[in-house]
């Protein structure tokens, strides 16, 4: 903080501004001559263009005063062979600065790095940290660009090795190799790769292929009446609390708007992405993100629910979707049951059994175990019973019609309840239990295997021993651990974490021991 030798505005403000920073005059007071306005006139020159060289940055933040605080790099941090800090943003914020404190276009004259650069067996020079390096830099200009910035032209240091001010010959700044004893030059993977870059006008930059990411996502926990531990200790939620019912995994839903985690879109909502880019997902005709997954914990039996289609929705919920769900059963006791319709012949038989209270002769009680796969339409009268762990995937919706809810008391007050709403929805006679719930077999390990197709969505399950491979052919596949570890296109994940695999992808290869359940919609 203390290191003003390399403060940019110390050196440019004279130039660009025609004065010095006040910071810098108050802190350099003892040690400047006189500054007269005719120094002012000779250094403050009418100019064409700003160039800065960029490489590097430190992060700072505001400290509890709101005056700037160093913070610290992580133990690891990634650096160049010169130990300099790998620090993309610095390209981000230095040219913001530059654009927005000197009203100039403004001309990047240096970027790169140094690597331990050696020429392999097969003849050629391999440097993907080279490649990687100008990749993020790139990308993070390109994002100032997008935001107004005027950038007129970035050069690259550099395009041979050189000699090098202070070291000499010891660090390796090209994209073409020089053989400094025999002068032979050999282009290096960079130098390909840089000129597809040119050559696509960075068409070819990550930033501009998001498809080609895993968005990973970071869940959102809700607290319940009826929720327990499971989530946290089982699942990785890091919210603390005894009554986490809810971790919705996959969700752009403005109740759970899940935030993705690392690459390109690292911070944004899914919602953001979703509307800005709607390429990542096949450019679906929905006018949102139309699906949600969550993992339920159960510690207490949930209240009688049923919930509407699309129309009523539409209707009678300010143009929310219905709810169409499945279950997929993760975890529960020896049996263990949920209810899954009822016993009501006609409307008025239903009306009569509610308004009466009847509960035990209205709800139709079914036994269930682990693997179990549950369909639950619109107007199906349902419940989860307490000590069920489940995977939920639905329509992203977060309408729920309330019919019973024994009696239970929240913050002092029972919750509210929605019997008409629900008398209006809800099917009579019900559907039949065997055309509903499926006992979903192991199917072969290694496969992408269907579970479930109806016109809102698939559902698969893929059970991973050793490795397994499948092409990404959907617009897009939420992907869910359930249990155990391993590996996906390099990534380490483990039970309860979410991710999605964008239109496009690919291939997707994944190793070690792991369920996995994933869903998609239709084009």
């Amino acid at each position: 903080m203390d290191n003003w030798a390399w403060n940019v505005s110390w050196f440019s403000d004279p130039v660009f501004l025609g004065h010095y920073p006040e910071e810098g005059l108050e802190r350099f007071a003892a040690y400047l001559p006189d500054i007269t306005e005719s120094d002012m006139r000779l250094i403050h020159q009418p100019l064409d263009f700003m160039g800065q060289n960029i490489y590097n940055g430190y992060c700072v933040r505001a400290d509890a005063n709101g005056e700037p605080e160093a913070i610290r790099r992580v133990p690891g941090h990634p650096k160049t062979a010169i130990g300099w800090p790998v620090t993309p943003e610095a390209l981000y914020y230095g040219i913001r600065f530059l654009t927005e404190r000197y009203p100039l276009p403004l001309y990047i004259t240096e970027n790169g790095m140094a690597c331990h650069d050696l020429v392999s067996s097969d003849g050629r020079v391999h440097d993907p940290n080279r490649i990687a390096f100008l990749d993020a830099y790139l990308g993070a200009m390109q994002r100032a660009c997008e935001e107004g910035s005027e950038v007129l032209g970035y050069f690259l240091w550099t395009f041979l090795d050189n000699f090098e001010w202070v070291n000499g010959y010891q660090e390796r700044f090209g994209i073409v190799y020089v053989d400094y004893t025999t002068q032979q030059r050999i282009a290096k993977d960079s130098a390909f790769w840089y000129q597809k870059v040119m050559e696509t006008n960075g068409a070819l930059l990550s930033c501009n292929q998001p498809m080609k990411q895993i968005l990973f996502l970071k869940p959102v926990c809700t607290h319940n009446i009826w929720g327990g531990r499971k989530l946290r200790e089982e699942f990785g939620c890091s919210e603390e609390g005894d009554d986490l019912g809810e971790c919705w995994g996959i969700s752009a839903h403005p109740n759970g708007d899940g935030v993705v985690r690392s690459g390109v879109f690292a911070g944004k909502k899914l919602s953001w992405v979703w509307e800005k880019h709607p390429e990542v997902f096949g450019n679906l005709d929905y006018d949102r993100f139309p699906l949600l997954t969550k993992v339920i914990d159960a510690r207490e039996d949930l209240s009688i629910q049923v919930h509407p289609d699309d129309a009523y929705a539409q209707k009678w919920e300010n143009g929310s979707f219905g709810k169409t769900e499945c279950w997929y059963i993760l975890d529960c006791p020896k049996d263990a049951t949920l209810i899954l319709g009822h016993n009501a012949a006609t409307k008025e038989e239903l009306a009569s059994m509610i308004h009466e209270g009847r509960w035990r002769e209205l709800l139709r009680e079914i036994p269930v175990k682990k693997g179990d796969f549950i369909q639950i339409d619109p107007g199906t009268v349902h419940a989860i019973k307490g000590g069920i762990l489940l995977l939920e995937t639905q329509q992203n919706s977060d309408i729920t019609y309330r019919v019973y809810d024994y009696n239970r008391l929240s913050n002092g007050v029972p919750r509210e309840l929605h019997v008409e709403k629900s008398l209006d929805v809800i099917t009579v006679p019900a559907k039949p239990v065997q055309e509903s719930v499926k006992t979903s077999d192991a199917g072969e390990k290694n496969e992408l295997c269907m579970l479930y197709d109806c016109p809102y969505y698939q559902i698969f399950r893929i059970q991973v021993q050793g490795r397994a491979y499948f092409e990404q052919k959907y617009p897009f596949l939420s992907m869910s651990v359930i249990e155990g570890d391993g590996i996906i296109n390099g990534y380490p994940v483990k039970k309860g974490m979410h991710f999605l695999l964008p239109c496009g992808f690919g291939r997707a290869e994944l190793s070690g021991e792991m369920i996995l359940i994933a869903s998609t919609v239709r084009r």
